[in-house]
């Protein structure tokens, strides 16, 4: 009897029941966390000018060793594009939403690289993989900078509420002297 019968092979190529090797286990890993940092970048209470520029920063440095599967590279295009839609909702008067269109079709496209055959990959142009690492870095430098000015305004904030509270402890020290008097 053929063995082929007793062990179907997988999609991917394995015999059915061969264990991943390890490279194939921290791709999948790695896949598996960039989806899950765009994510969470859609969540209402995490900040996602401090969130997104990490899934940014994590994608355009990941170099896959492997092809990403269509199954994959949809779910990574699926949370790519729910963290656009937060970013829009979320800072509507910071950033415009066209060019938050632009810098996340540049993070899809390098997906779209990562599930790319070598054939495929010569078809496009030479720069269209660099550019878009170009404005994946532009806007998670922008949103960088959008957390960091936020921060100092809360700095700022902080600061003149220990000015009021001191001008208000200090009038009522004041008062209370007055009335002692």
């Amino acid at each position: 009897m053929p063995t082929e019968f007793l062990m179907p092979f997988a999609e991917d190529g394995h015999a059915e029941g061969d264990p991943p090797t390890q490279a194939e286990i921290d791709f999948d890993r790695d896949i598996d966390l960039l989806i899950f940092d765009f994510w969470k970048a859609t969540l209402p209470e995490i900040d996602i000018t401090f969130q997104l520029p990490l899934a940014l920063e994590a994608l355009r440095k990941f170099k896959p060793v492997f092809q990403l599967d269509p199954e994959r590279r949809d779910k990574l295009f699926n949370a790519i594009g729910g963290a656009a839609a937060a970013l829009i909702q979320k800072l509507p008067h910071i950033y415009h939403p066209r060019m938050v269109g632009i810098c996340m079709t540049a993070a899809a496209t390098i997906v779209r690289d990562w599930a790319e055959d070598e054939q495929q990959k010569a078809a496009h142009h030479p720069h269209r993989l660099v550019d878009a690492e170009l404005y994946v870095r532009i806007l998670e430098r922008d949103l960088h900078n959008a957390c960091d000015f936020a921060w100092l305004q809360q700095r700022k904030a902080g600061r003149q509420q220990e000015v009021v509270w001191s001008l208000l402890t200090r009038a009522n020290d004041i008062a209370t002297e007055q009335v002692a008097a």
